[in-house]
This record gives structure tokens, C-alpha cells and sequence, in this order.
């Protein structure tokens, strides 16, 4: 399991500096999510094991380097892909945080949204991560930078276009 704990574990916080920001890291080897879905974003780097994720257009299996990436009030469930469980580091970010960083983008042209859920992006996954240590050291300029940089580069790779319809997978 190349050296996660065997314990399942979840730190659920805000930092203060990361306003409209929940943060979410955690193991999970038994635990699985009934289905539900979140008034905000949810970007996720697994960083473990392999996360199985409910969408309504199926099941999905997303391992280390995967990114999880859903709109607002997507349904969805989650449970261990394997028998090791997953390991994850979450970002779930308001509305107005991703609309934030889309209106620096750019002329802002509606509601942001990703065309996709699920990525292999191991770049990416490390940024989401960045964010996180940044914020566990208590640097939150870094944090701040770090998040608008990870959220910037996936609504430059995997934004929908203007007056597309989101991805509800």
C-alpha cells in the first residue's frame, strides 16, 4: 500500500485565509458515501488506492493521480475501488470562488462548469495536493495562489464553453 496508514482517518476544515473553501483530506477503506451532492464544486486528487464514484452515467474507478471533478448538485456515491481503500485530498469551493477565477479568465459568460468528471491529470492532482500542504502550514497566500492556479488551469482544460450545458455524470 506503499506506506498508507491501514486505519481509515478524514480532517475536514477551513482555513481563513481560503474564504468560500472546504478542504477534506482523508483515507477510506470500508466507509462508502450513500448518494448525495454538494451546493458547490468538488475537485478532488486521489492520492492512493482507487476511488469508486457513482455518476448517474455509471460507475467510474479513479486511482492515484486522478482527479474527481464535479458541478454543483452533480449525485453521486463513493466507496473503496479496491481492497487497500482510497486516499484523497478535496477542494469543494463555492460557486462564487470558481465564478471568481473564471471571471480573471476572461469575460464571464455564465455559470462555470466542467465538461468532465473524471481525469487523469497527475499535474493537476499534485496542485490540488500543493493547495493543501500550503494550507495545513498555515500559508495561506500560497494556499490562496495555489487554489486559483489549479482552478484556473482545469477551467482552461475542462471548462465548458459558453452556453454549453454542465456535465452531470
Amino acid at each position: 500500500m506503499g506506506g498508507m496508514r491501514t486505519g481509515e482517518h478524514a480532517r475536514h476544515w477551513q482555513h481563513p485565509q481560503l474564504p468560500g473553501v472546504d478542504l477534506l483530506r482523508a483515507r477510506y477503506v470500508s466507509h462508502t458515501f450513500a448518494r448525495h451532492a454538494h451546493d458547490g464544486f468538488v475537485i478532488a486528487a486521489v492520492t492512493g488506492g482507487v476511488e469508486g464514484i457513482g455518476l448517474p452515467r455509471g460507475a467510474e474507478h479513479v486511482g492515484a493521480g486522478g482527479v474527481v471533478l464535479l458541478n454543483p448538485d452533480t449525485p453521486h456515491t463513493a466507496y473503496a475501488g479496491a481492497r487497500e481503500g482510497w486516499s484523497y485530498r478535496v477542494l469543494y469551493p463555492s460557486v462564487e470562488v470558481v465564478a471568481d477565477v473564471a471571471a480573471e479568465l476572461g469575460p464571464a459568460r455564465g455559470t462555470p462548469s466542467f465538461a468532465e468528471s473524471v481525469l487523469d491529470d497527475p499535474d493537476t492532482a499534485r496542485l490540488i495536493a500543493e493547495v493543501h500542504r500550503a494550507a495545513e502550514q498555515n500559508n495561506g497566500l500560497a494556499a490562496g495562489t495555489l487554489l486559483r492556479q489549479a482552478v484556473a488551469r482545469l477551467l482552461r482544460r475542462h471548462g465548458t464553453p459558453a452556453g454549453a450545458p454542465a456535465a452531470r455524470h
